[in-house]
């Protein structure tokens, strides 16, 4: 099969590792930074330096390939603001909205958002769980689903995974967490927090590609962890300090307590987590998927 990785950033370049490797598939990959084309030509057929939100140059990108994955990542480890969220994934399915007709090859589309589309929502939060967006990134991510899905036919299927907050390789807790040692925190750290391992992700992407995925699913392990439990094994696993919590929650907070992100949908696909947990949640048992 011919396909094209859009976006080759954490999971993109992992994801072409994956298949390169295998040597089943035609791969072009594209990426925002000429400085990286020398490296990833190692994991691809072909390399092509891309603003995706440039109508022509995707559909050059898209050109003769039978599945596209959209591994879409604003630039640099620095906060991106609204506007920053606005050009890499909306301004991009736009794009990809624009010229996807002219594309009549290209019949699965694979895209990675958030969970973080569900915003204000809580309970158990399923697929079809109303979306509310508590900002205008959230807003955004949804609406770059919401163009996406529009350039579904059928002919033409959409797989989209919602992730939870991504680990792995490079971006071990230790160090994500190193600077709040020893720190205040407001509020009693009781907001779940849902996660998802960099392998994991791939793997996903990969079976929705080989199965013809159709849909949208929530990707996430089985064990959702309290911010302060997070914070706090991870400091403790590390020999840093431990963080000073207040006892007052507030509301926000208390109103995440309750809120767990449900994968369920992807056990239904047989699917088995490479990582049902994170490391610092080791021998604790898991509870059944909700």
């Amino acid at each position: 099969m011919r396909i094209t990785i859009v976006g080759c950033g954490y999971v993109g370049t992992a994801l072409a590792r994956h298949w390169h490797q295998q040597g089943r598939h035609w791969l072009r990959v594209t990426t925002t930074s000429a400085d990286r084309a020398e490296e990833l030509a190692a994991v691809a057929d072909s390399v092509q330096v891309l603003d995706a939100a440039d109508p022509i140059g995707l559909r050059q990108a898209l050109q003769g390939s039978e599945a596209a994955v959209f591994c879409l990542a604003p630039s640099g480890e620095r906060q991106v603001d609204a506007d920053g969220y606005e050009a890499t994934f909306l301004r991009s399915m736009q794009a990809l909205a624009a010229v996807v007709g002219e594309l009549p090859q290209l019949n699965q589309l694979l895209y990675t958002s958030s969970c973080s589309v569900y915003g204000n929502a809580g309970g158990l939060l399923e697929e079809d769980t109303p979306l509310q967006p508590r900002d205008r990134h959230g807003e955004i991510l949804r609406d770059a689903e919401a163009v996406l899905l529009s350039c579904r036919s059928p002919s033409r299927r959409v797989a989209i995974w919602r992730l939870g907050a991504l680990y792995g390789p490079g971006r071990e807790l230790q160090e994500r967490f190193r600077s709040l040692a020893g720190s205040q925190r407001q509020g009693n750290g009781a907001a779940l927090t849902s996660w998802i391992h960099r392998d994991d992700v791939v793997a996903a992407l990969a079976l929705a590609l080989e199965t013809g995925l159709d849909g949208v699913f929530n990707l996430v392990d089985d064990a959702p962890i309290s911010v302060r439990d997070l914070i706090d094994l991870t400091c403790r696993a590390a020999g840093l300090k431990p963080v000073i919590w207040e006892a007052e929650a507030a509301p926000a907070a208390d109103a995440g307590a309750g809120r767990r992100v449900s994968n369920r949908r992807l056990h239904g696909l047989g699917f088995q987590l490479q990582h049902p947990r994170l490391p610092v949640l080791a021998g604790r048992p898991l509870a059944p998927p909700r």
